[in-house]
C-alpha cells in the first residue's frame, strides 16, 4: 500500500525506418528484427514474467515508444504526458536493439555509473554469474541517444541495457561480430531473422532484465542519482 503507486518503467521502440525510397531494391523493407523486435520480445518476456508471479511492491509499467528513429518522439511525448504521475516513475530500463548475437558473460548499462541503478544490474547480472562492464563506447554517448534519455531529461535515473562484448566460450572478444552487424546490417533489409539470433542468450538477457526490475520494485528506497551527478543536477527536481 506505501509503494504501489510508484512505478518501475520498462521501455522499447516499436518503430523502425520503414522502407527504402526507389523501385530498384529487391528488398526493400526495413524488418528491424534486432533494432528493435528484439527489445520488445524481451520487454514482453518480462512482462509475462512479472503477471506469472505474486505482484511486487511498486507497479510495473511496459512501454512500446514509436518514432524513436525520427528522436525518441514517442518517448518524449509520454515523458511529457505519462499516463501516471512523472514524479511516481522511479526508475528507467531501456531495452533498445541488446544485441542477442553471442553467448555473452557480460551486460553493459549505459547510465550505470550516474545512478544507483548501476549497483541494481551489477547485483541482477551476479546472481547469473553475468559481470557488468563499464561502456566501452563512452565517446559515442549513447546514453543521451535511445528512449530512456527524455525520461532522464524528467528527473527519472535510467538505464539502458545490452549484451556485453565477451563470449562465454573462451571469453572471446565479440565487438568484431558486433561492429559487422552494424556496418552490413544495422537499419537495412537484411536486419532480420535469418540473422544469427542467439535465442538462449536472449532467454538469460531476459532473466537479468526481469530481475533488475524485480528488485527496484521491491527494495525500500527508490532509485537515486550520485551525489554530483551532472544529469541529476541538472534535471533532477
Amino acid at each position: 500500500p506505501v509503494l504501489g503507486s510508484e512505478y518501475v518503467l520498462y521501455t522499447a521502440h516499436l518503430d523502425h525506418i520503414g522502407e527504402l525510397r526507389g523501385d530498384h531494391h529487391e528488398d526493400a523493407i526495413n524488418n528491424g528484427a534486432l533494432d528493435n523486435a528484439s527489445g520488445v520480445a524481451v520487454m514482453l518476456e518480462t512482462a509475462r514474467r512479472f503477471s506469472s508471479r505474486n505482484a511486487p511492491r511498486r507497479s510495473v509499467l511496459f512501454l512500446a515508444v514509436t518514432a524513436e528513429e525520427k528522436g525518441l518522439v514517442g518517448s518524449e511525448y509520454f515523458a511529457r504526458n505519462p499516463t501516471v504521475p512523472v514524479d511516481k516513475i522511479v526508475g528507467t530500463i531501456n531495452l533498445d536493439m541488446p544485441g542477442l548475437l553471442h553467448d555473452f558473460v557480460d551486460v553493459i548499462a549505459f547510465g550505470a555509473e550516474h545512478s544507483s541503478l548501476g549497483e541494481t544490474v551489477k547485483k541482477a547480472a551476479g546472481e547469473f554469474g553475468v559481470s557488468l562492464s563499464p561502456d566501452p563506447m563512452p565517446a559515442r554517448n549513447i546514453f543521451v541517444r535511445s528512449d530512456h534519455y527524455r525520461f532522464v531529461q524528467r528527473g527519472i535515473p535510467s538505464v539502458y541495457l545490452v549484451t556485453g562484448f565477451n563470449s562465454i566460450d573462451g571469453g572471446e572478444n565479440m565487438s568484431a561480430q558486433i561492429m559487422q552487424f552494424v556496418q552490413e546490417h544495422y537499419h537495412k533489409p537484411s536486419d532480420d531473422i535469418s540473422l544469427p539470433i542467439n535465442y538462449g542468450a536472449g532467454a538469460r538477457f531476459t532473466l537479468i532484465n526481469a530481475r533488475i526490475g524485480e528488485i527496484v520494485a521491491n527494495q525500500s528506497d527508490r532509485p537515486s542519482w550520485h551525489e554530483g551527478d551532472f544529469f541529476g543536477n541538472t534535471f533532477s527536481r
